[in-house]
């Protein structure tokens, strides 16, 4: 494990950090002071204050983020695509409000070999999110559970469902101890795969400019899918959605995943007008 002096080495990758808020100032704020160990990994820290509000703005400025304030509320894709926008490094992380750093004691050290790692291993995106500790009924569809990896009769059925799936084996013992045929073990807590094997997420990942404003939303946009949220395209349902996830299957990128994760997914509060208040 790499030390504290990673980062002030002057070959240390330059990384930039975006995090996108909507009027949930409590949460803003406890994710801020959650990245606070960590904001000496980062020469960019943005929030996008989305509908500019005074005081997000005002708390981005207390913990040393330069806000970022837009007229409207972008919605989550193009949210996230403003967060990309903001920075100039390269290499960004990209933070929803509501996903928390964990709070253990190694995890600055995780994340600083998990951005080294992203480089050494050319990947595409890295989801550093908290994934679940055990296998979801739909993995349980394609998947028995148990290793090495064994297909069901429906994952012969529907290979790309399946294949899908692959990255819930983490939670399975063998996967943890040594990886298996789709997955890659880098280091303690850090896996290699590609995007077939693994669903687009929007919880915390790491990527570089060009990957993400260019191929992952140009296909968002120009495929936006039926769902939305708010009115508003989300990003995951154009990229995983069954009419095109042909397209992030295909395209084969290397995925870095973090298990059990670096981030949790907790929100205090929701703006009155937020249709997942109801939920």
């Amino acid at each position: 494990m790499s030390s504290h002096s990673d980062t002030s080495r002057s070959d240390f990758p330059k990384v930039g950090l975006s995090v996108l808020t909507w009027k949930s100032p409590r949460t803003l704020e406890r994710t801020l002071h959650s990245l606070a160990p960590v904001s000496d990994l980062f020469s960019e820290r943005k929030v996008i204050c989305q509908e500019g509000s005074p005081e997000e703005m005002d708390i981005a400025r207390k913990f040393g983020f330069v806000p970022v304030a837009t007229e409207s509320n972008l919605g989550i894709q193009e949210g996230l695509a403003r967060c990309a926008e903001s920075l100039e490094t390269e290499r960004i992380l990209i933070v929803e409000s509501d996903n928390v750093f964990v709070d253990k004691e190694k995890a600055p050290a995780l994340l600083r070999r998990a951005i080294i790692l992203f480089d050494q291993h050319e990947m595409d995106v890295f989801q550093v999110s908290g994934r679940p500790n055990r296998v979801s009924k739909r993995f349980l569809r394609y998947w028995k559970s148990e290793e090495p990896l064994r297909k069901k009769l429906r994952a012969y059925l529907r290979p790309q469902a399946a294949r899908l799936r692959v990255h819930e084996s983490l939670a399975m013992p063998g996967t943890i101890a040594k990886g298996n045929r789709f997955i890659q073990k880098l280091e303690d807590e850090f896996y290699l795969t590609h995007s077939d094997c693994v669903s687009w997420s929007n919880r915390p990942f790491l990527t570089t400019r060009s990957f993400f404003l260019g191929p992952l939303i140009t296909f968002a946009r120009q495929n936006p899918g039926k769902k939305r949220v708010n009115g508003m395209p989300d990003l995951e349902h154009p990229i995983n959605c069954p009419a095109n996830r042909h397209w992030w299957c295909g395209l084969q990128a290397k995925v870095g995943v973090a298990y059990p994760g670096l981030f949790e997914h907790d929100r205090l509060e929701r703006p009155a007008s937020d249709e997942k208040k109801a939920l």
